[in-house]
């Protein structure tokens, strides 16, 4: 048996609240507070594990602007799934991707604050992602106050480039423009003047 997997009964997916190029989100049926992720083409358990292994990683360091993952995969009716906290507003109603935000094309302050403090923390600590799509990023109304979640882990130092050798693999200077690159294009769609 792999210890890695929950031994519970199967979950039963049902209610679908999201997707992304690669994955579905399903509530999770047992738990209104939480969420499974699977993916959509694959059943590559790997994957799975790589996702729950980088959150263990970098949740010391981005324990604040993450969603909270269990540490175990789980066995549903449309393959192995991931479970991570539902992001809800104070409203309870679920929380919304980072373009919902956008008025007169930028975002506001507060979330420019939690954008900066985001990008602070990658760079500061050497963490390399390279997935800054707008649905990656949610807002959380929390006790009246936004606060910013990113969402997606698996790209987490697994640029997809044309490189052919993955340089940025093992060069941090070349991951770390990379990366620069890819913030600036998302503060540009949110109407961020770079500093």
């Amino acid at each position: 048996m792999n210890e890695d997997l929950k031994q519970d009964n199967m979950l039963v997916l049902k209610v679908l609240i999201g997707h992304g190029a690669t994955r579905y989100c399903y509530l999770h049926p047992d738990k209104d507070d939480k969420c499974v992720k699977i993916l959509k083409k694959s059943n590559n358990i790997q994957i799975m594990k790589r996702e729950l292994q980088t959150y263990l990683n970098v949740k010391s360091t981005l324990n604040d602007l993450l969603p909270e993952y269990e540490n175990t995969l789980v066995k549903t009716d449309k393959g192995m799934g991931v479970v991570c906290e539902l992001l809800k507003d104070d409203d309870g109603q679920l929380s919304k991707p980072i373009f919902y935000y956008i008025k007169d094309g930028k975002v506001d302050e507060d979330i420019i604050s939690e954008l900066y403090y985001f990008v602070y923390q990658l760079m500061e600590h050497d963490l390399y992602f390279y997935d800054f799509n707008l649905k990656n990023f949610v807002i959380q109304i929390k006790n009246g106050h936004k606060k910013l979640k990113y969402i997606d882990l698996k790209s987490y130092d697994n640029n997809k480039s044309w490189t052919f050798l993955k340089l940025e693999k093992i060069f941090d200077p070349l991951a770390k423009i990379i990366m620069q690159r890819r913030l600036q294009r998302l503060f540009k769609m949110l109407g961020i003047e770079n500093k």
